[in-house]
């Protein structure tokens, strides 16, 4: 985030908090379905340092299983195949505490986000930009890019659909060029980009 300052980490989640323009963002890496762990971190750096998170930021994974329908269109080891807590968000057992935005990772529920190819609401407060998409949550512009490249598939289009072979269980989820297309069109300033694969050269960048 471009001027932001760092302002918490830690809460067991490996959650950072950056404020920028007065909103307090939460930041988390891989999701996995496992928000009610995320969301007592995002509790615990509140106690801990007494003020609200305002959004919270996660870059993929996301594990968006509604059922067991989805849970096999997800391309994971048999071991890690597990519905985790998701659902309860989807259900309305469950309300997420802080408004949520999240991008596609490499393991996910390929059917329910094509579902939401331009973004939507997967529960109440929790929203998915999208294969590539761009909101602004007061005043901070945010966008996304679902997925992770693969050579062989970034020049084709979206063509995978269930039922869901092996291979298009994993294409479904590589990125193409016309979804970086799509966000190269954007003009003016864009503060915070979301993305599952790490930015080429980030490992020269930071704490060495």
């Amino acid at each position: 985030v471009e001027g932001c300052e760092v302002v918490a980490g830690g809460g067991g989640g490996g959650i950072q908090v950056v404020e920028q323009g007065g909103i307090r963002v939460a930041v988390e890496g891989c999701c996995h379905g496992a928000l009610d762990e995320i969301y007592q971190a995002v509790e615990e750096v509140q106690a801990n340092n007494g003020f609200k998170i305002d959004l919270l930021l996660i870059c993929g994974d996301f594990q968006a299983i509604r059922n067991e329908q989805d849970l096999n269109c997800m391309a994971v080891p048999q071991k890690y195949r597990t519905m985790n807590n998701y659902y309860k968000y989807y259900s309305g057992e469950k309300e997420a505490p802080v408004l949520t935005i999240f991008v596609g990772g490499n393991h996910e529920a390929a059917n329910h986000l094509w579902e939401l190819f331009h973004g939507g609401w997967v529960a109440p407060n929790i929203y998915f930009l999208g294969y590539a998409g761009v909101v602004n949550v007061g005043g901070l512009r945010i966008a996304g890019l679902s997925g992770i490249h693969k050579d062989k598939d970034y020049r084709q289009g979206h063509w995978e659909h269930p039922p869901y072979d092996d291979s298009s269980m994993r294409s479904a989820y590589h990125v193409r060029e016309y979804d970086v297309w799509r966000l190269m069109q954007l003009t003016g300033k864009v503060d915070v980009v979301l993305s599952h694969d790490w930015p080429q050269g980030v490992h020269r960048h930071g704490d060495h």
